[in-house]
């Protein structure tokens, strides 16, 4: 499957398996929330003058903006302090650690 075909089937199936994943945990969303500390990613995403002089990117990324703007995703920022998914992808301090655990409400069970 090449990629210009095989980009918006995948984001098809993308979108309707994250609003079931959404709506499994009681949170009904219009559009797919999705989390970014890039602040020029996201103005690409919601500015389509902009859009227009990033030729550097590759057509596949610019189909992002297209959900964007049809209300499918909806990229917010998020600052480096409320990134999460640090616990799960990077060496941390145990001070760290132990300050995304508690805001994820984890606790760990004693045998």
């Amino acid at each position: 499957m090449d990629s210009s075909t095989g980009n918006p089937q995948i984001i098809s199936w993308l979108d309707s398996w994250m609003k079931q994943q959404l709506e499994d945990y009681q949170i009904n969303a219009n559009s797919i929330p999705i989390f970014c500390d890039n602040t020029t990613a996201i103005c690409l995403s919601k500015n389509p003058i902009l859009h227009s002089r990033a030729k550097h990117n590759e057509i596949k990324h610019h189909s992002i903006r297209d959900y964007v703007q049809k209300g499918i995703l909806d990229i917010q920022f998020i600052d480096i302090e409320h990134q999460w998914v640090d616990i799960f992808t990077k060496p941390l301090t145990v001070e760290r650690f132990d300050f995304i655990k508690k805001n994820l409400n984890m606790h760990f069970v004693s045998d």
